[in-house]
């Protein structure tokens, strides 16, 4: 039996049906202005297509959750098209199109666990930890006087990622980041 919620209780990683089509919600903005209705948008991409669209619901509009299920899996490799992952039971493999997980790439290293979402079988995303430990790979050595409040350098990460990190920080030490804005957030002992 198919479940239905409002729209304001979509939420980033669920997955919806609406039309006919199944969606991945990337990005999920409420916004209520003055007296009127509040206003739902959502990025999301279509899991049959691949394809990013923007909706617009009202907040009394309903959707139906996608009969989804979600398996732990473990990041693999990438190579120049794909990023593979296993799956943790019963160690099979599959992948997806490096395009799809452009985001989620920055913060997956060899071996990191992950959420795979399935949609009849067959994977339609995944979803990272809100948290990630990643080492310093390149980064500028502090300038001794260079201690203005808050200063910050560039770093980048083991993933090639490129973030702001405090001034004290150094090449070989681990950061660990929001996955969700991509920033730091403390120094780290070894991921």
């Amino acid at each position: 039996m198919a479940i239905v919620v409002p729209s304001n209780d979509l939420r980033k990683g669920m997955i919806f049906t609406t039309g006919g089509e199944s969606y991945l919600v990337l990005e999920y903005s409420h916004m209520k202005k003055g007296r009127g209705m509040a206003t739902i948008r959502i990025k999301g991409k279509n899991v049959n297509t691949g394809s990013i669209v923007e909706k617009t619901f009202s907040s009394s509009e309903r959707v139906e959750l996608a009969d989804a299920h979600r398996k732990e899996a473990q990041y693999l490799y990438a190579d120049d098209s794909s990023v593979y992952f296993m799956d943790k039971d019963d160690f099979s493999q599959f992948s997806f199109p490096f395009s799809e997980l452009s985001w989620e790439r920055n913060f997956i290293k060899e071996g990191t666990k992950v959420v795979v979402l399935f949609i009849n079988d067959k994977p339609v995303g995944i979803e990272i930890p809100k948290s990630v430990v990643l080492k310093i790979e390149q980064t500028s050595d502090a300038v001794k006087g260079d201690t203005s409040s808050n200063a910050m350098k560039e770093a980048v990460l083991e993933t090639g990622y490129k973030v702001q990190v405090p001034l004290f920080l150094k090449m070989g030490e681990f950061i660990k980041l929001n996955t969700e804005s991509g920033t730091y957030t403390s120094k780290a002992e070894e991921g």
